[in-house]
């Protein structure tokens, strides 16, 4: 669609130029061009490769060659494959009856109801872990804590360092205890609201992220904050050096509960098709919540950021890890969050219904907080080009406004979950749940344990 209006847009400007015959005789050029020679040298043949392989695929083909790494995708994954469209709501009328206001829906939720000092949100709607320096620019990190301070959710420093203007800027913070080397002194620790041992993200699992020594000779500050001598690489492993078992684990988290004073201490985990087998050892180690990021989660740079086959959907992780907290009666002791190409306020809700007891957002969020602004940088770049810390337009984003359009968003959302509650007979979004979706796909209500549309 935007490359179709661009071209309109050049055919008339030629037009209003009386370039119709330079026009004219291109086209002409092109269509004897196409219309007379063989296939192996016919410029039609390049429509046939790009449907064929897929333009996004030809990209990266061309990346992979010109620079021999694989290619580092800003959001991560393409394609949802999470079967979201095929789930739907079922409202009611007499048999139990609507509610009359959307706004006395209820929309808080408790992550960590056991912990010492939960963390208490207005809405079950949070800002994904988004790393500073690796990923984002500080003036993104800004924006995205103002904005879930003004909706009453939490932002999330992500897996990179410390950043003091995220913190204050955020009134509910999570700190990421990341598998870097960075981050986890105790003055870190107790900035946090909540605590988030990441294991792992949902495209590229546990693969490994790094940041070159040319890239940190050029960044002097990121280099200190990530504790990296000049010359050396700072590096993201593919596991937690600190965990060998499940002891390990259960040490650390006591160890971080203790240090932080009593607030949540989650873990983060790619899904995957071992999920039972991992959630079991993760329960173990006594967490107050956990966060499982589907196959569709995005994600930016990193050595694995190409590899959209790691993992498991987001919409089956989700029931999977609930009937396992379900198995385990867990369900209202650990909290479930979940996230991972959730980018409408209906996915918000179907994620709820089948139990997470809040979603975090990452990508869309990113595209709210740009809103208009990226006008500032086209038509040469992308519009999410003031968002990234390597770019060169970052100091163009409007934080009060970024801010702004986010929270915006997220009031939207909150709103449009709150009337679809409504017309479910609902009075918290907690309440929605399974009997309240139904599907098309047959196969998929059976899975779920949901009603098929085509039976009572």
């Amino acid at each position: 669609m935007l490359a179709t209006i661009i071209g309109v847009i050049v055919v008339s400007i030629f037009l209003t130029l009386g370039a119709r015959s330079i026009i004219g005789k291109v086209f002409g050029f092109l269509y004897t061009r196409i219309a007379t020679e063989q296939y192996w040298a016919n410029l039609f043949e390049t429509y046939n490769i790009v449907q064929m392989v897929g333009l996004g695929r030809l990209v990266e083909t061309e990346l992979r060659s010109a620079h021999g790494q694989p290619p580092a995708r800003p959001f991560g994954r393409r394609e949802i494959i999470s079967p979201w469209k095929e789930l739907f709501f079922n409202p009611v009328y007499l048999y139990r009856q609507p509610l009359l206001d959307y706004k006395k829906v209820k929309t808080e939720v408790i992550i960590g109801p056991g912990a010492r000092y939960p963390l208490k949100l207005k809405i079950p709607i949070l800002i994904g872990g988004m790393a500073y320096g690796t990923a984002l620019s500080a003036q993104t990190k800004q924006a995205l804590a103002m904005a879930a301070t003004i909706a009453g959710t939490a932002a999330n420093t992500g897996n990179g360092p410390f950043l003091s203007a995220e913190r204050s800027a955020a009134e509910k913070l999570i700190v990421q205890y990341s598998r870097g080397s960075w981050a986890k002194d105790l003055e870190t620790l107790k900035e946090g609201d909540a605590i988030e041992i990441q294991l792992g993200q949902g495209l590229w699992g546990p693969a490994p992220i790094e940041v070159s020594p040319s890239r940190l000779a050029r960044n002097p500050k990121l280099r200190t904050l990530l504790g990296v001598e000049p010359g050396e690489k700072a590096v993201i492993p593919a596991k937690l050096l600190e965990v060998k078992d499940d002891k390990d684990l259960r040490e650390l988290v006591e160890n971080l509960r203790q240090k932080s004073g009593g607030v949540p201490i989650g873990i983060k985990l790619g899904a995957t098709q071992w999920l039972e087998k991992e959630l079991a050892v993760l329960v173990r180690a006594n967490p107050d919540y956990l966060a499982i990021d589907g196959l569709e989660g995005g994600t930016h740079g990193g050595l694995g950021s190409s590899l959209d086959a790691l993992g498991t959907p987001t919409l089956y992780a989700i029931d999977r890890a609930r009937k396992f907290l379900e198995k385990k009666n867990l369900v209202g002791k650990i909290s479930l969050l979940a996230g991972g190409g959730l980018y409408s306020p209906m996915d918000f809700l179907k994620a709820l219904a089948l139990g997470v007891d809040a979603v975090f957002i990452g990508t869309i969020a990113l595209m709210a907080l740009v809103h208009t602004q990226g006008a500032k940088v086209l038509p040469w770049e992308p519009p999410t080009t003031i968002i990234f810390y390597q770019s060169k337009q970052k100091n163009k984003l409007d934080i009060p406004q970024a801010a702004e359009s986010l929270s915006n968003f997220l009031k939207a959302s909150t709103r449009e979950m709150q009337i679809a509650a409504l017309c479910l007979g609902r009075n918290h979004l907690q309440d929605v749940g399974k009997t309240d979706l139904s599907s098309i796909n047959r196969g998929l209500a059976e899975y779920l344990g949901i009603k098929w549309c085509g039976e009572e």
